[in-house]
C-alpha cells in the first residue's frame, strides 16, 4: 500500500467515522462467499468477465455524429497495460468479477501532475482494482467533498476523495450510493445460496445412492429357529460360499431361500436439475447454450443485452465522468468500450455484412478477411463501394442532373 502513501501522504481526520451517512453501515464483509464454492456460480461470472475481457477501450472525442479515436494515455493504457501486473483483458475481468461478486468495484487511477496554462493537467500512469472489505461514505462539512473510508483485504484501512475512485456497481436497491441489491449496499445471495445447496445435495446424493444400492445383494431368509448367534453364523457361512464360488453357481446345504435384490442407478429428472441451474444462470445472465458455448447469433446477442451491456454502460460513464476534466467534457472527451459482435454470427450473417460493407464501403478488404479468419494481404486496407450508391448530401444535386440530361437528351 506504499503507493497510496505517497500519492495521498496521511489519512483524512477522523471526524469523517461521524460523518457517515445514517443508513451506511459496513457492507459485504463476507461478501457471501458461500456460493463461490459452487463452479455454476463460478462459471457463469467467469463466462461473462472472459467476455468482457474481450472490450477494446479507447479515448474518443465525439462531436454530433463524428467519433474522433484519441491516442492520449487512456488509451496507450488500454493497448498496452493498465499496471505493471495486469494486461488489458485481464484488468477488464478483474474488474467484473470485483463487480459480481461484491456489488461494487473500485479502481484506483494513478497520475502525475502535469503543467498546463490553466494549472496543471492529469496524466494516466496506471488503473489499478483494489481488493477491498467494507467501505462507506462521508462527507468533510468544511470543503463539502465526498469521501469513501475503505477497509482492504489487508487489514489496512485508507480514506479517499470519491473524485479519486472509480467505482462500479452491480445490481441497484434502493441505497442511493452502493451496488449490492439490497436497500443496505449489501450482495443477498439467500434465494442463491438455497439453489446452489440443492443442486449440490442432488449431484451429491446420485453418488451415495448407487453406492448403497450396490452394497446390497440381497436377503437370506432361513428356513429354521434358531438363536442370534446361529443365525450369524449361518449368515457367514452363506457368504463364505459366494465368495468362494467361480462361476457364479453356488451349491450349498443350507437350508434357507435367498432372494435378490434387483439393482437401479438412482435418476435424477433433467427437469429438475435444468430448474436448479437455469435459476442460477438467470441472475447472471448467463444461458445453458451460452456456458456450453453451443450458441447461434440471436443466443449471443441476448447474452449481450444481459450481461455485457450493463458493464459497458457502467464503465463508459464512470470513467469519462471521471478521468476527464470540466473542459474535456465540454469539447466531447469519452471513454467507449468497443464489443465486436461480428464473430458470433452465422456464416449467412457474414456474407449479408460483407455484401452490404462492400456496397457502401463500411468496411476494408482486409477487415472482410478477417471475419472468415483469414490473414490481411497487400492492396486489402482499401475501401469499395458500389457506385449505385451516393452520399445522402448531393442526393438531391445528383437527381436534379439526371433529370437536367433527361431533358438535354429529349430535345
Amino acid at each position: 500500500m506504499g503507493i497510496f502513501n505517497n500519492i495521498f501522504g496521511k489519512k483524512k481526520d477522523d471526524r469523517l467515522i461521524d460523518l457517515l451517512l445514517a443508513n451506511q453501515a459496513p457492507v459485504f464483509s463476507s461478501f457471501g462467499n458461500d456460493i463461490y464454492m459452487s463452479d455454476f456460480v463460478n462459471n457463469a461470472i467467469d463466462r461473462i468477465a472472459s467476455e468482457i475481457a474481450k472490450v477494446d477501450v479507447k479515448s474518443v472525442v465525439e462531436k454530433e455524429s463524428v467519433v474522433l479515436p484519441q491516442n492520449d494515455d487512456i488509451t496507450r493504457l488500454f493497448s498496452n497495460r493498465p499496471n505493471p501486473l495486469q494486461t488489458s483483458g485481464d484488468f477488464l475481468r478483474n474488474v467484473e468479477w470485483l463487480r459480481r461478486k461484491s456489488g461494487n468495484a473500485f479502481v484506483y487511477p494513478q497520475y502525475v501532475k502535469m503543467p498546463h496554462k490553466d494549472g496543471f493537467i492529469k496524466k494516466y500512469v496506471g488503473l489499478y482494482p483494489l481488493a477491498v472489505n467494507y467501505f462507506n461514505f462521508g462527507i468533510d462539512e468544511e470543503t463539502k467533498e465526498w469521501y469513501v473510508q475503505m477497509w482492504m483485504v489487508d487489514g489496512t484501512q485508507w480514506t479517499f476523495p470519491y473524485s479519486e475512485l472509480l467505482h462500479f456497481k452491480w445490481r441497484r436497491g434502493s441505497n442511493t450510493v452502493k451496488g449490492g441489491g439490497d436497500d443496505f449496499g449489501e450482495i443477498n445471495n439467500r434465494d442463491t445460496l438455497q439453489t446452489v445447496s440443492a443442486l449440490d445435495k442432488t449431484i451429491q446424493g446420485i453418488p451415495k445412492t448407487i453406492e448403497a444400492a450396490l452394497n446390497m445383494n440381497g436377503v437370506l431368509t432361513v428356513k429354521s429357529l434358531m438363536d442370534g448367534d446361529k443365525l450369524a453364523k449361518e449368515r457367514d457361512d452363506f457368504e463364505e460360499h459366494i465368495i468362494k464360488s467361480k462361476s457364479g453357481i453356488i451349491a450349498t446345504t443350507l437350508a434357507g431361500e435367498f432372494t435378490p435384490i434387483n439393482k437401479s442407478a438412482a435418476v435424477i429428472p433433467d427437469n429438475l436439475l435444468n430448474f436448479l441451474k437455469s435459476t442460477i444462470q438467470e441472475k447472471y445472465g448467463v444461458s445453458a447454450a451460452i456456458l456450453s458455448g453451443d450458441y447461434n447469433g440471436d443466443q449471443n446477442a441476448s447474452f449481450y443485452q444481459t450481461a455485457i451491456e450493463d458493464f459497458l454502460v457502467e464503465f463508459e460513464q464512470e470513467m469519462t465522468s471521471k478521468l476527464f476534466s470540466t473542459r474535456e467534457l465540454d469539447v466531447g472527451h469519452k471513454v467507449k468500450g468497443y464489443y465486436s459482435k461480428i464473430n458470433y454470427l452465422t456464416s449467412t450473417d457474414k456474407m449479408e455484412l460483407a455484401t452490404i460493407a462492400t456496397n457502401t464501403g463500411l468496411m476494408t478488404l482486409n477487415q472482410i478477411a478477417e471475419m472468415y479468419g483469414m490473414s490481411p494481404f497487400d492492396g486489402g486496407n482499401r475501401r469499395i463501394m458500389s457506385l449505385n450508391y451516393i452520399s445522402a448530401d448531393i442526393a438531391d444535386q445528383y437527381q436534379l442532373g439526371e433529370r437536367k440530361e433527361n431533358s438535354i437528351g429529349k430535345e
